[in-house]
């Protein structure tokens, strides 16, 4: 009893006076980051700077090797890894493409809504067959339309 006479201060608000003290002693704020570059969302490690035609070229390299032989399409097994490659070229299009050179604009088109409609599982294997189809058009025209670098 003796306690609640010294002590007038209610729980709750010696509760405030402690949050008040910790907040005061911390750590000053740190200082706000800088937003990510557009690049950031697609793209780990990429410069914005970077040529178009390096980036996205590269890109369909990369999923090339998983991709049957232009012919089989219907053959083609969609697998995680063949979907994930597909959706790497995705972001890279969406980031590098509309700074293609003008002439492969239609392309860039034709490539980021096929891979975005090769990329997710539950999309299915007639329109994928038929989508893997448009993009190996486009991605053959933009590997031939960017100058050698």
């Amino acid at each position: 009893m003796g306690f609640m006479n010294r002590h007038p201060l209610t729980l709750p608000t010696q509760a405030a006076l402690a949050l008040l003290t910790l907040a005061a002693c911390g750590s000053p704020a740190p200082e706000k980051a800088p937003p990510p570059s557009p690049v950031a969302r697609y793209l780990v490690g990429a410069d914005p700077s970077d040529d178009p035609c390096v980036r996205i070229v590269s890109a369909i390299g990369y999923a090339e090797p998983l991709l049957v032989p232009a012919g089989e399409e219907d053959t083609q097994e969609f697998s995680e890894g063949v979907r994930g490659r597909l959706a790497y070229v995705h972001g890279v299009v969406l980031e590098y493409g509309p700074r293609l050179p003008r002439e492969l604009l239609p392309y860039e088109s034709v490539l980021t809504t096929t891979t975005d409609r090769l990329s997710p599982a539950a999309t299915p294997f007639d329109r994928q067959v038929r989508a893997l189809k448009e993009y190996r058009a486009a991605s053959a025209a933009v590997k031939k339309g960017c100058p050698a670098s």
